[in-house]
């Protein structure tokens, strides 16, 4: 297994597990009885924040197609049907022309950079962008 591979795990274990059990369970925590609509308002945040990371995709860029799984199958989507590729904090996103349950894009975790101390690997999106022919020109309109 190469380094890489060992960013990417270490990677999707603390940004998708690590941080989606903490907030989701945080907001499972935080419940008060006494003021159920203003914490329960809360919680409500913080559950969707973790289900947010929960649900981070792990990719696999291959030749003809771009393989993607967010819960336990995976799925596949033809870089023809790719839009946008970019990235966003810790992970990267996959912008299609049809809509992706459940965030409308396709958020993945990405491990760390070879060339940088604490920067995010970005040959994955560049590779990504490549295939489906998306020009850096057109993501700064």
């Amino acid at each position: 297994m190469g380094a890489y591979e060992t960013s990417l795990r270490n990677a999707v274990f603390v940004f998708k597990y690590g941080f989606g059990f903490f907030f989701f369970l945080f907001g499972l925590a935080f419940f008060n009885p006494q003021h159920p609509y203003v914490t329960g308002f809360i919680c409500l945040g913080f559950i969707i924040l973790g289900t947010f990371f929960l649900s981070a995709a792990r990719v696999k860029p291959e030749r003809k197609q771009l393989k993607y799984r967010n819960w336990f199958r995976w799925h596949t989507v033809s870089y023809s049907e790719i839009v946008d590729c970019g990235e966003s904090w810790v992970f990267g996103y996959i912008k299609c022309r049809r809509y992706l349950f459940p965030w409308s894009k396709i958020y993945f975790v990405r491990g760390h950079s070879d060339d940088s101390l604490f920067g995010s690997d970005k040959k994955v999106i560049s590779f990504i962008r490549n295939r489906a022919g998306i020009s850096y020109a057109a993501k700064a309109k």
